[in-house]
């Protein structure tokens, strides 16, 4: 008669061919993905770090004024005087185009300087709406 087998601890395991049990250690098991692991955390902690000293750098100068003179010019309309501007500045009046801006010269030269905003009327091209949006930021 024969003895029938019994269950033991290493009955479920695998042997390795050399006869040694095969227990691999989980490090050696799972290196794949151990190393990706370590790849990832080291680039995010690189982008980190270079992020942090970049961040660091001087800032360059934008604007060489103060933020009292910012306020303040902001706080100034644009205002153009119509008997001394230019074509390009008075391109810069709402409404008023490079053709406009050239009847404006044509008018003060041919009548002499402004006595007030409203005489820009007599202009072609300017009518009663114009003239509305213009005197805000018209001057004599």
């Amino acid at each position: 008669m024969t003895q029938p087998d019994f269950e033991t601890a290493t009955t479920g395991r695998k042997s390795h061919p050399s006869g040694r049990l095969n227990s691999r250690s989980p490090f050696v098991r799972y290196r794949p993905q151990i190393v990706v692991c370590v790849l990832v955390v080291l680039v995010l902690v690189g982008g980190a770090y270079y992020s942090s000293r970049a961040s660091e750098a001087v800032p360059k100068v934008v604007y060489s004024t103060s933020l009292d003179e910012a306020v303040a010019e902001a706080n100034t309309p644009l205002l153009v005087d119509i008997n001394t501007a230019d074509a390009e500045e008075l391109d810069e009046l709402p409404e008023v185009g490079p053709s406009t801006a050239e009847e404006i010269i044509s008018y003060r030269q041919a009548n002499g300087s402004f006595r007030s905003v409203d005489e820009l009327e007599a202009v072609p091209g300017i009518g009663p709406k114009t003239l509305e949006k213009i005197k805000p930021f018209a001057k004599v």
